[in-house]
C-alpha cells in the first residue's frame, strides 16, 4: 500500500509514471528540503486532512484524471472498488497522487475547479494560492 509519505510497491498505478524524488520517505530532517524542492507535495501534506475529508472524487475527479492520462485505469477502478468511503477514496487518490507525475498536481486543481462544486473550486484556489506563496519565499 502506498502513501503520501513514502513510496509505492503497487506497481505502475499512474499512467505518465512517477519522479524518484517524490517517492523518497519524508523524515523531519528532510522535511524542509522536501518542500523547497517540492511545493506541490509540500501543499498536499499540508492540507491533506482538509482534502481527504472535503474532496468528492466521485464528483468528476477520478474520470478527470483517467481522461488527461494522470492516472491509470487500474487505479480509478482500484479507488472505486477497493474504497467504501468519500474519505477514503479521496484518501487513496492523495497517497497516489504525488508519484503520478510532474504535471499530476496541476491536473488535479484542474479536475477539482472542472467539477464545478463550490467547495472543489474553493480547495483548487486555497492549493494554488499556497503553492504561489510557497514559491515566493526565501
Amino acid at each position: 500500500n502506498s502513501s503520501i509519505y513514502g513510496s509505492s510497491s503497487s506497481g505502475s498505478i499512474c499512467s505518465h509514471g512517477g519522479s524518484g524524488s517524490i517517492n523518497t520517505a519524508v523524515t523531519s530532517a528532510s522535511a524542509s528540503s522536501t518542500q523547497k524542492s517540492d511545493p506541490h507535495r509540500s501543499v498536499l501534506l499540508q492540507c491533506y486532512v482538509e482534502l481527504k475529508s472535503s474532496v468528492n472524487v466521485e464528483d468528476h475527479v477520478l474520470d478527470y484524471l483517467y481522461s488527461n492520462f494522470v492516472i491509470s485505469k487500474s487505479l480509478r477502478d482500484r479507488i472505486r472498488s477497493d474504497c467504501t468511503t468519500a474519505e477514503s477514496k479521496a484518501g487513496m487518490l492523495l497517497d497516489e497522487l504525488p508519484s503520478c507525475g510532474a504535471s499530476a498536481f496541476r491536473e488535479f486543481v484542474d479536475a477539482l475547479i472542472a467539477s464545478k462544486t463550490s467547495v472543489h473550486q474553493k480547495l483548487a484556489k486555497k492549493l494554488m494560492d499556497m503553492v504561489k506563496n510557497d514559491q515566493q519565499s526565501p
